[in-house]
C-alpha cells in the first residue's frame, strides 16, 4: 500500500484572514450565548426597565459593554448619558448596534481598558456591568469593575447588580463518573485513560442535576459590589454540611452563584439569600440564580471533580457530617485566571483529604 502525504499551503495573507474570521466568529458565538441567555438578561433588562426613576436622566458607565444591550437599556429607561467600554473589537459593533436604533445622541463608545480610556465625565452615577465568569471569579472582569467604581463612582453612586452570594455543596453522580471517567478504563478492551488527562486537575464546567447534591448547599461568601475590594478576590472560607442521604462515594463538590440587583446601595441582602426565593418571597430588586435547582444559564456550575481512582471512593451514611476549607487563589501573574482548593474531612476523622483544581 502507497501511502501519500499531501501539504496544503495557504498564502500568508489567505491564512491570517480565516484566521480572523474565526476569531470573529468564535466571539459572535461567544455574545451569541450571552445574549440568549434569558435569565441572565431578562435580569438586567427588568432591573432597569422597573426602575426608570432610578436611570432617569442620570450619566451611566457600562464596563464591558460587548454588544452593547445593557449600555440600551439604560439608554432606554431614561438615562442622560450612558458611556460603553470595551477592551475588544465588539466596541464597533456594539458602535453599530447603537446607531441603528437611534441612541448615537445618548451612548458614546470608547475602546480600551477601563483603566486606561479617558472618560467624557469626572463622575458616573451608576456602573452597570456583567463581569461574572465561571464560579464567578473566573475570566471575571470584577478587578476592573472595582477599578471603574473607586475612580468613577460618585459617593451615593449605584453599582448593578449589587450583591453576589456564592454556594458550595458535595455531590455524588456515579452515572457521570461511569460515563466520563470509568468509561476510558475499557474502550472496546482497550486501557484509555491518556484521554481523560487533567479532568482532576481542572475544574469542570457542567450543569449538574440538582439531583447530584448530597448536602444542602453551604453560602460560603457574600460580595456587596459598593464595598468589595480586589484583596477580597483571593480568600480562605470554612464550610460544613450534613449527608442528606447515603452515598458511594463523594464524587466532587459543585460551587454557584446568584445575582441580586438592588434599588440602593443601602439594601440589605442576607448572606444565606437564595436567588430562586427572593421572587416568590416578595422582595424588592431582581435576583437570579445559576445553581442547579434554577432554569439552566451559560455560567452552568462549576464542577470539582476529586480523584478517587488511586483509592476508591469511599462509601458515606446519610447524616455524616463534612467540615472544610474552600480556597480561591487568583494568581499574580493572571488576573482572568482561579485556582479552587478544597481541605475537607468526615466527622472529625484524623485524615484530612485535599485537592486543588485550575481553571486557565
Amino acid at each position: 500500500m502507497t501511502t501519500h502525504t499531501i501539504s496544503l499551503h495557504i498564502p500568508t495573507m489567505v491564512s491570517s484572514s480565516l484566521r480572523a474570521v474565526a476569531s470573529f466568529l468564535t466571539h459572535l458565538d461567544i455574545h451569541e450565548t450571552m445574549l440568549k441567555d434569558t435569565v441572565r438578561t431578562d435580569a438586567y433588562r427588568d432591573f432597569i426597565y422597573n426602575h426608570k426613576s432610578l436611570f432617569a436622566g442620570k450619566t451611566v458607565l457600562d464596563v464591558g459593554c460587548g454588544t452593547g444591550i445593557l449600555s440600551m437599556f439604560c439608554a432606554k429607561a431614561g438615562a442622560a448619558r450612558v458611556i460603553a467600554v470595551d477592551n475588544s473589537a465588539i466596541i464597533d459593533k456594539a458602535r453599530e448596534n447603537i446607531f441603528n436604533n437611534g441612541l448615537a445622541d445618548k451612548i458614546t463608545c470608547l475602546r480600551g481598558k477601563i483603566e486606561e480610556v479617558s472618560l467624557p465625565v469626572d463622575k458616573v452615577d451608576i456602573i452597570v456591568s456583567e463581569w461574572m465568569g465561571y464560579c464567578l471569579l473566573y475570566e471575571a472582569m470584577l478587578d476592573s469593575v472595582i477599578w471603574a467604581r473607586d475612580k468613577y463612582l460618585k459617593p451615593q453612586g449605584l453599582m448593578v447588580p449589587s450583591h453576589m452570594n456564592m454556594w458550595v455543596a458535595p455531590i455524588t453522580d456515579p452515572d457521570y463518573i461511569a460515563d466520563h471517567i470509568l468509561f476510558w478504563r475499557d474502550v472496546y478492551g482497550f486501557d484509555m485513560k491518556a484521554m481523560q488527562a487533567g479532568i482532576h486537575e481542572d475544574a469542570q464546567v457542567l450543569n449538574m442535576p440538582a439531583t447530584t447534591l448530597c448536602a444542602e448547599p453551604f453560602p460560603f461568601l457574600q460580595l456587596s459590589l459598593h464595598t468589595t475590594t480586589v484583596k477580597d478576590l483571593s480568600f480562605k472560607r470554612k464550610w460544613e454540611g450534613k449527608l442528606t442521604k447515603d452515598i458511594d462515594a463523594l464524587d466532587g463538590f459543585i460551587i454557584w452563584f446568584d445575582s441580586f440587583f438592588m434599588p440602593s446601595r443601602d439594601d440589605p441582602v442576607p448572606d444565606d439569600a437564595k436567588a430562586e426565593e427572593w421572587a416568590k418571597d416578595g422582595k424588592k430588586g431582581v435576583a437570579f440564580t445559576t445553581g442547579p435547582k434554577g432554569t439552566p444559564t451559560h455560567w452552568k456550575q462549576g464542577v470539582l471533580l476529586i480523584d478517587n481512582t488511586k483509592e476508591g471512593g469511599v462509601g458515606r451514611k446519610e447524616g455524616e457530617h463534612i467540615v472544610a476549607e474552600l480556597e480561591y487563589v487568583v494568581p499574580e501573574d493572571n488576573s482572568r485566571a482561579l485556582d479552587v482548593g478544597m481541605v475537607w474531612n468526615f466527622d472529625e476523622e484524623a485524615s484530612e483529604s485535599s485537592q486543588t483544581w485550575k481553571m486557565r
